[in-house]
């Protein structure tokens, strides 16, 4: 399988099962995380969990170029674990967020999508946004964290999270 397979997958939850292996090379790979708490998440630091997924896409990809995306990096996670550790860090990086939508349900964080500021790199605006769903709270086992960065707008991130969910239906 290699990159330009990704668009071709049906299930966005098939494609997160696959385990992408972080490929850190280049100082500015994480650019825009720097200075994100979710960034000691999305650093393989669960990757010994069998029951944990993370995938990391960057550079020269058809899905990224599809979506005015320079990085996507996804957590699938179990709740009963996990849900503490990354809702903490979610919450810290939203506390600096330029727009958010949040939902709560049985007094725990249920769903946020949080507008990070952007940053430059080489003179290019870069938009940075933050997903996180937390299915347990919707009888379900795990948490979603994704964060993507581009040039992508608000509208169009929306659309592609609105996507992924009907995916892994």
């Amino acid at each position: 399988m290699n990159n330009n397979d990704f668009h071709s997958f049906p299930s966005v939850i098939k494609w997160l099962i696959l385990t992408i292996i972080f490929a850190f090379s280049g100082g500015n790979l994480i650019y825009a995380q720097n200075g994100l708490e979710i960034n000691s998440i999305l650093n393989g630091r669960f990757s010994t969990d069998p029951k944990v997924t993370e995938t990391y896409l960057s550079g020269n990809n058809k899905f990224l170029k599809s979506h005015n995306l320079t990085v996507f990096a996804t957590l699938k996670a179990p709740a009963s674990t996990y849900r503490q550790t990354v809702e903490k860090a979610v919450l810290r990086d939203g506390t600096s967020a330029i727009g958010k939508q949040v939902r709560y349900k049985g007094g725990k964080l249920y769903f946020a999508l949080f507008i990070l500021k952007p940053v430059k790199s080489e003179g290019v605006k870069i938009n940075r946004y933050l997903y996180y769903l937390n299915n347990a709270a919707n009888d379900g086992t795990d948490i979603f964290l994704v964060y993507l960065e581009g040039k992508i707008g608000e509208q169009k991130v929306s659309e592609l999270i609105r996507k992924m969910a009907q995916n892994s239906k």
